[in-house]
């Protein structure tokens, strides 16, 4: 007898084994994709953005729908957390309780991969700079190669399913039965090796239609305390069979990649066959996923060029934890992948156990597990009981180091509240089919039965979401390593108004210099953005001198660092118009009555009293209408040489009489050269034809200015309102030489990019000066940024006709661009309600504009509380400020578990990037993360506006090249800096030196990099 059970032991472990790694169906059969099903008329009247279909058909007949699951819109704690699995229990309880759905879900975290996707992300950046012209990729890859060790490749996936038993058997029967007859009906061809479109039951899709909206309003509407909840974006067929692909084949799957599917364009395959049309019909998705080699050695799967190592939950956790930890204990530089299948009807499937149960369960050994099953039937009514599975992979190159990631893995796992994980399957290829989402519904692991709320805790629902999760211009990463793209200027936003609070030493200027960066390098631009950057001191000096040492000799124009001085050499009337306009534009006007409003302006309040504005508005009305037909002014030669001389050489001169000259008016001028062609002169003639600060003083004396506010006086001062704005203006008058007078200094008419440094012309810190540093921001702004505003509607109703055409190619020019406009250090101006009603206007009317208002002060507080309520992003750089912690609690009441994260993480940059709280209100909810901004040694460098280092950078730019000079740096100096060795070289120099220590160790460098060029090139021989 013991022979014989022996014998039949051997046998069934023979078969075990060759059932096991034997005998088998090919891998495509264990994909249940089959097809998609196209988009109908009604699809595209619920949602006309659609271009692709986003329901995929399985074997069984299906319907999937595909989400990235971006994670929580903000950063919650664990209570928070567990108050929104509360909320989503409550929604979800209905639908998972009855059969005809089910969910799965897929995360899956590859550092390996994280170098491809910042690649992905800065490849439009790179075509962008090539477009423009610009030699600056070696910036844009830096950044790439910096953060591509701190990051890791992330994907999250929910699937929601629709089946067939989502009908009743009546229904189905009749379903199946009608599809034939239509198929008998129109005669349709016999397609048995390729995509049926005509195998969708269309009343499953309306059933499907409503689940999956359901599904989406109910995570995006989650949060507790009137918080958004889980971001999820719908993913196109196309997108999600991709996806499932690179899973099963990332070695061989490109990005690009797309599956053919019907409404597809496809060119017919195979032979004829009169009897099957498979031939003109797209392959099943199945096989156009699996098209590599898998095979299976023991528990182990090798494909190309990878060993997959599988594992499943044999028990669940005993003390169930968030997912968050589970993600928080694996090694970083582990790939892995989950899927968690969750199905309504859990204690239905466990019904045959339940009656065992009962009869053996007055068994002392079996109590407890019918004491089990009584809890789960009295918690099944206020909660659905869900039937779980999860399963696990990992990867690596090696089966050696598959299986020791499998062993980390697995500890990792049991830690995990107390699980049991089993790497032992009976079909591997099953097992490792189980962990991709998507690709079948089948799933090896053991049957769990969580109440819901459980079950929604265990899910990988709390990652920081971004809602550029398919690119952005600036690329930045969450601390724990989350690739986070960030578009500024997003189409997502309603305006662009964006606030940097950060005290000294904690990373704005890198910040605002690698935004500004991502602004150049901005995914579609053909040629340089327009961009004024208004700053005290020179730290956006770095990004002008990188542009223009990376444009062509001819185009360094394009870009320009002027540092203003009070003199009449950069002299700029603000009250100029544009080139024929005897007036300014509506928008030049609201600007300018801001300015003369701030002249106004009492330091003490910070408010001009009441009726400047007014007054203000009436004078400007006044004084364009004067200058322009009562009492223009007169020509005169010998104002401006370069009129006289074009005069004279193109023969206008000759063409009227003295007679005519001496009475001619500067418009005529400005009319006659216009016309005759000479567009640059008639503006220099125009520039002696408008009014100019002083006259506005005369003005106060028009009668129809007196008859309304002569009698006004200053509240609190009970002086004349006109007498107080007479000695306003002349105070400012004599105290602002850049714009008391007529126009002596221009930009160049290329010049896109400029930085405007105010540090020698702002005031001091008493309330005065910082009303004339509010003054010199507005001027700057104005002088710069004047021509963002031009709009057909706004420009039109104030030119003469002659110079229409002109102004319309102008228009052109600037209406389609996206343009920006940064204010830094605005503490400094003390915020003077003018200045701020200025801001506010140009970004609340910045989406009509095109413009981007970016403001950067010391913290939250200096902005006054209507800008930080309009304002669409915030970045708060530092932690520990309790007036910035109070605000972000008041106006955007953010949760106690990010403002404890950014005093506890946000402390200044580090080896590894500085952290910083981003706020961004957003069309699909209002987001919070804490992100870390990390810039390579060559960003570091090429930005860099320390005296020293900026001196040996402007050296080795002339002796090797920008280009190759910043590389050398990096090299030598990967901190950013060179100030140590300086230093170094400093103490150590001899009295016999006579050559400056920035010299000599720019010299050193030169040889170095010259000794290793003849090095690669006799090795290249």
């Amino acid at each position: 007898m013991g022979f014989l059970d022996k014998g039949v032991t051997a046998i069934e472990d023979t078969l075990a084994y060759l059932a096991r790694y034997w005998i088998g169906k090919d891998f495509a059969g264990y994909c249940e994709l089959a097809t998609a099903v196209g988009l109908t008329e009604e699809d595209i009247k619920r949602h006309p953005g659609l271009k692709d279909p986003y329901i995929v058909v399985d074997n069984k007949l299906a319907l999937l729908t595909a989400f990235d699951v971006q994670g929580t819109y903000q950063i919650l704690s664990d209570q928070d957390f567990g108050k929104m699995i509360d909320n989503l229990r409550v929604k979800m309880n209905g639908y998972m309780k009855r059969y005809g759905h089910s969910i799965t879900f897929g995360f899956e975290r590859d550092p390996d991969r994280s170098l491809d996707e910042l690649m992905r992300l800065a490849e439009p950046q790179i075509n962008a700079a090539r477009r423009i012209g610009l030699k600056s990729e070696d910036i844009i890859l830096d950044r790439v190669r910096r953060n591509a060790p701190l990051v890791a490749w992330e994907q999250n996936l929910m699937i929601v399913y629709t089946h067939m038993n989502v009908m009743s058997p009546e229904e189905m029967k009749r379903e199946l039965k009608e599809r034939s007859v239509d198929a008998q009906k129109h005669n349709l061809p016999r397609i048995e090796f390729g995509q049926n479109p005509a195998s969708v039951i269309m009343a499953m899709k309306y059933r499907h239609d409503t689940m999956v909206d359901r599904v989406r309003h109910d995570f995006e509407r989650s949060g507790s305390e009137g918080r958004p909840g889980i971001m999820l974006r719908p993913i196109s067929a196309h997108e999600a069979i991709k996806r499932v692909r690179i899973m099963v084949n990332r070695e061989r799957t490109s990005q690009k990649f797309r599956p053919v599917l019907p409404g597809d364009r496809f060119i017919p395959r195979g032979r004829e066959d009169k009897h099957d049309h498979s031939d003109l019909s797209a392959p099943p998705v199945n096989y156009q996923v699996c098209t590599n080699d898998v095979t299976n050695h023991r528990e182990i799967i090798k494909t190309d060029d990878l060993w997959h190592g599988n594992m499943s939950m044999e028990l669940g956790p005993q003390e169930p934890q968030p997912f968050s930890s589970l993600f928080a204990s694996i090694d970083r530089e582990i790939p892995w992948r989950v899927r968690v299948d969750l199905n309504p009807g859990g204690l239905n499937e466990m019904r045959a156990r339940q009656m065992m149960v009962a009869f053996v369960g007055m068994l002392p050994s079996n109590r407890q597990i019918r004491q089990s099953f009584i809890d789960l039937n009295e918690r099944s009514k206020e909660d659905a009981i869900c039937s779980m599975k999860f399963a696990v992979s990992t990867w690596s190159p090696s089966e050696r180091e598959t299986k020791r990631r499998m062993a980390a893995l697995e500890k990792s796992i049991q830690s995990w509240g107390i699980c049991q994980v089993t790497s032992v399957h009976g079909d591997p290829l099953a097992a490792w089919a189980s962990t991709i989402p998507g690709f079948t519904t089948k799933n090896i692991a053991n049957r769990m039965v969580p109440p819901l709320p459980d079950a929604l805790y265990l899910l990988p629902l709390q990652r920081p979401a971004t809602p550029w999760g398919d690119g952005g211009s600036l690329i930045v990463r969450t601390p724990d390593g989350k690739i986070y793209p960030i578009q500024l200027g997003s189409r997502l936003q309603d305006t662009w108004i964006e606030l940097i609070s950060a005290p000294p030493g904690s990373g704005k200027s890198v910040l605002m210099n690698s935004m500004n960066s991502a602004t150049v390098h901005r995914a579609g631009n053909v040629r340089l953005p327009l961009m004024t950057i208004i700053d005290v001191g020179p730290s956006s000096s770095g990004l002008i001198q990188l542009i223009k040492d990376s444009l062509p000799e001819h185009r360094k124009s394009e870009a320009v660092y002027l540092r203003l001085q009070n003199s009449v050499d950069y002299a700029t009337n603000p009250y100029d118009t544009q080139l024929g306009a005897r007036s300014p534009t509506s928008r030049e006007t609201e600007f300018l009555v801001d300015l003369m409003t701030l002249f106004c302006t009492d330091p003490g309040t910070k408010k001009a009293p009441a009726g400047c504005s007014q007054v203000n508005e009436m004078l400007l009305r006044i004084a364009y209408e004067d200058r322009a037909t009562k009492n223009p002014h007169m020509y005169e030669p010998h104002i401006d040489r370069t009129v006289d001389d074009v005069l004279e050489s193109s023969g206008l001169k000759e063409q009227y009489s003295e007679e005519w000259w001496s009475v001619a008016k500067w418009w005529e001028v400005t009319d006659m050269l216009f016309k005759a062609g000479y567009v640059r002169e008639a503006s220099l003639a125009q520039r002696q034809a408008v009014p100019v600060l002083q006259d506005f003083s005369a003005y106060l004396n028009d009668e129809s200015i007196r008859d309304l506010f002569g009698d006004a006086r200053v509240e609190g001062t009970n002086e004349p309102l006109l007498k107080y704005m007479y000695r306003c203006f002349s105070v400012a008058t004599s105290n602002y030489a850049l714009f008391a007078g007529r126009t002596r200094f221009e930009l160049n008419s290329e010049t896109r990019v400029i930085s405007i440094d105010l540090n020698d012309v702002i005031g001091g810190k008493t309330p005065e000066g910082m009303l004339r540093t509010a003054a010199m921001y507005m001027f700057a702004r104005q002088m710069a940024a004047k021509n963002y505003f031009l709009r057909e509607e706004v420009v039109l109703p104030v030119i003469p006709e002659m110079y229409q055409d002109y102004h319309l190619k102008r228009v052109a020019d600037v209406q389609d661009e996206q343009k920006t406009i940064a204010y830094d250090e605005v503490h400094n101006t003390g915020g003077q309600q003018a200045f701020v009603q200025t801001m506010i206007k140009d970004g609340r009317e910045g989406r009509k504009w095109g413009i981007r208002i970016v403001n950067a002060s010391q913290y939250l507080a200096d902005y006054p509380e209507e800008l930080l309520n309009a304002a669409t992003a915030v970045y708060v750089m530092r932690g520990g400020n309790a007036a910035d912690e109070s605000i972000l609690r008041t106006l955007y009441n953010v949760s106690e578990e990010a403002i404890r994260r950014l005093q506890r993480e946000a402390v200044g940059p580090g080896p590894e990037g500085g952290n910083f709280l981003a706020l961004f209100k957003t069309k699909v909810g209002f987001v919070v993360q804490l992100l870390t901004n990390t810039v390579g040694p060559i960003e570091l460098w090429a930005f860099s506006t320390t005296q020293e280092d900026v001196a040996l950078r402007n050296r080795l730019y002339k002796r090797i090249g920008p280009y190759e000079a910043r590389k050398l740096l990096a090299e030598h100096f990967p901190l950013g800096t060179a100030l140590e060795t300086i230093e170094h070289m400093r103490t150590e120099s001899s009295e016999k030196e006579d050559v400056s220590v920035v010299e000599r160790l720019a010299g050193k460098l030169v040889e170095a990099y010259t000794r290793n060029i003849r090095k690669q090139r006799e090795l290249a021989v």
